[in-house]
């Protein structure tokens, strides 16, 4: 089970046991309630068996003066007990008092309220163990078509390797015979292709790559040598205001500066510059290209505003981005070009004059 399966599972599960287990307290709040009521009849039951046979250890006897406003066969309380009035044939002018102290009243309520939890964990377990076995069914047809797409994807990646290869050898050979800067470009397409297929990889696996020390500035000059080679018509400039040292994962972050890079190429206009400035704590991708209409909605899943594209590049780079903790932000002027900020917080970077 990956962690995406865990994870649903235990949402899932904490959604049903949540569920199950509030209808559950509900029910027994109910039902203390009338054990409860029925703990006060009961003693006033009790009460009037003893106001006739006047032997009963748990009670204590008085009288109590008539008046017009006491009834009889009825439970009262005050500060120290529960007691009821019951006629005296013999005497016109008390009632017998048959009274309960509280003490005892909440010896009862406590040994119902122990024996009700009990009742109620014992409960719980089992919604514990029926959320778990709904939960489980429930994810079951997702797992299966989970597991259909993996295999595909696998199978998918594996027929990659055969025409991936014979285009690596074939374009080493051609190489040997004459250089043209068409076959560096190629050779560097099938590399990303190769990274970005290693990446999927590691994906399907669920293995995360580890953080390591990079240079920034270096890693910048690669992609933008790279997109020069696939835009020649377009001007690349880096700007180093300062030397940053970041501890990242470097396939993450080469992915998220591929798509800006390719975006701010693809969208240009020709003649046109792409810029890249390294600060401090921050990098910026400016371009000349014919800027964004609606900013509020680049990051939204296949959302695009030319017919080029899928609209995915930047919903992808917005996930990568918060996976990094790296805040981005775009400005952006349509016919005058885009501004993208991404902004290193926390460890992640290491800055050098």
């Amino acid at each position: 089970m990956n962690r995406s399966e865990r994870e649903s599972l235990y949402k899932n599960f904490l959604i049903f046991f949540t569920l199950l287990e509030l209808m559950l307290a509900l029910l027994f709040f109910f039902f203390y309630n009338d054990k409860k009521k029925d703990i006060y009849e009961l003693l006033l039951k009790r009460m009037q068996v003893c106001s006739y046979t006047l032997n009963c250890k748990d009670f204590d006897y008085d009288f109590y003066p008539k008046n017009g406003k006491a009834l009889v066969n009825k439970l009262y309380t005050d500060k120290e007990e529960l007691y009821a009035l019951f006629p005296l044939p013999t005497s016109k002018r008390y009632y017998l008092k048959i009274s309960y102290k509280y003490p005892k009243l909440q010896e009862d309520i406590q040994e119902l309220a122990s024996s009700i939890l009990s009742l109620f964990a014992f409960a719980s377990l089992l919604i514990m163990v029926l959320a778990f076995v709904l939960t489980l069914y429930t994810l079951q047809p997702i797992r299966q078509a989970l597991k259909i797409n993996q295999e595909f994807i696998k199978d998918i990646l594996h027929d990659f390797n055969t025409p991936i290869s014979a285009m690596v050898l074939n374009i080493e050979m051609a190489k040997r015979e004459c250089k043209s800067p068409f076959l560096d470009r190629i050779s560097q397409s099938i590399e990303t292709i190769l990274a970005l297929q290693e990446n999927l990889r590691l994906f399907l696996k669920n293995i995360k790559s580890e953080p390591n020390k990079i240079s920034l500035n270096q890693l910048v000059k690669d992609r933008l040598r790279y997109f020069s080679s696939l835009y020649p018509n377009l001007h690349f400039q880096l700007q180093e205001r300062a030397k940053v040292t970041l501890y990242i994962q470097k396939d993450l972050l080469t992915r998220i500066l591929d798509n800006l890079l390719s975006n701010a190429a693809k969208y240009n206009k020709r003649g046109g510059y792409v810029r890249a400035i390294v600060e401090r704590n921050r990098l910026i991708i400016e371009d000349s290209g014919k800027g964004i209409k609606d900013r509020k909605r680049v990051f939204d899943r296949f959302y695009k505003e030319s017919d080029r594209g899928i609209g995915i590049g930047l919903s992808i780079v917005k996930k990568l981005c918060d996976e990094l903790d790296i805040k981005i932000d775009i400005e952006s002027e349509v016919g005058k070009g885009t501004r993208v900020s991404l902004k290193f917080n926390g460890t992640s970077s290491r800055n050098g004059s």
